[in-house]
């Protein structure tokens, strides 16, 4: 039987405005199967460095200052995976801190918990110029 903590899953984060949405984010993954890691961009003026949990156990990032869409947001998210890897999860979300999951956590656990070691990336290919 696998250990406790490779049953759990992390939760990595980047986050850069809205701090409240991100508060609900964190709120909706509040969750002792869940470890969550935050990298918050360093541009963000005033944006509060911590949030309070119950279940779940935040890792705060060292901030980067990040200019979204270039390799700064590459290494924010190695920063990221960097942090948790020592952990040894059952899975790896990558996250915005816009972000809001559309299932509970006792669906998204019984879910992966159903595909055991199976990963899931999607993408979409541009059809035309006109989806802009």
């Amino acid at each position: 039987m696998k250990s406790e903590k490779m049953q759990k899953h992390a939760y990595l984060i980047i986050a850069n405005r809205n701090p409240g949405q991100l508060q609900t984010l964190l709120t909706l993954l509040d969750d002792s199967r869940n470890d969550i890691y935050l990298l918050v961009d360093r541009k963000s003026v005033g944006y509060p460095r911590d949030f309070q949990l119950n279940y779940a156990t935040l890792f705060s990032v060292s901030p980067l200052v990040i200019d979204w869409g270039s390799y700064s947001q590459i290494e924010a998210e190695m920063r990221l995976f960097q942090a948790a890897a020592p952990g040894k999860y059952a899975y790896y979300h990558l996250l915005s801190g816009l972000d809001l999951p559309l299932a509970n956590q006792d669906e998204i656990h019984a879910f992966f918990s159903a595909h055991p070691g199976k990963e899931f990336i999607t993408y979409s290919s541009q059809a035309s110029g006109a989806q802009f």
